[in-house]
């Protein structure tokens, strides 16, 4: 039996879902914390602040995402629509470094580090949808996707807040 091409590979659901996991579980934290801790300034794992391994592992994410972005783009037939994509691409890479820098600067720059996050997850979204060999399966994962992490990263956003 020949797999049908057009299908988004099982493994590609199975680690886009539990790519989430992170992500989830954190947000997780930082709510425990908020409600039933002493704040968000108590959420730890390992000894380490959660909204800030959030941030980097929202970071590392985006990146991987602009590199898989750049590698779809790379042998695209229209050149000035692919060199935009691909540029973008290095865009949101750079932008997800410049997020990791902001959360040592103050609690407003971590909310803008977050801002720039999500924008980057959704510019990704947005800049994917012009590639016409992608299948329709592969398009509703990365909706639903992009849809938990934006949520994900709104959440701890309100939760930074309500700690200023």
């Amino acid at each position: 039996m020949v797999a049908d091409p057009h299908k988004t590979p099982s493994i590609m659901i199975v680690l886009g879902y539990a790519g989430l996991l992170p992500f989830v579980v954190t947000a997780l934290l930082m709510v425990r914390a908020t409600w039933f801790g002493d704040g968000l300034q108590s959420a730890a794992l390992g000894g380490f602040y959660v909204p800030y391994i959030f941030i980097a592992y929202s970071a590392v994410i985006l990146s991987f995402m602009a590199g898989t972005l750049w590698s779809k783009w790379a042998t695209f037939q229209n050149q000035g629509l692919s060199d935009l994509i691909i540029v973008s691409s290095n865009a949101v890479a750079l932008i997800s470094w410049i997020a990791l820098l902001l959360i040592y600067l103050s609690s407003l720059a971590t909310l803008l580090a977050l801002g720039l996050l999500v924008s980057g997850f959704l510019s990704l979204l947005y800049l994917e949808r012009f590639s016409q060999d992608m299948d329709r399966h592969y398009w509703q994962l990365r909706v639903n996707l992009t849809i938990v992490v934006t949520i994900l990263h709104l959440m701890v956003m309100v939760l930074m807040v309500a700690e200023l």
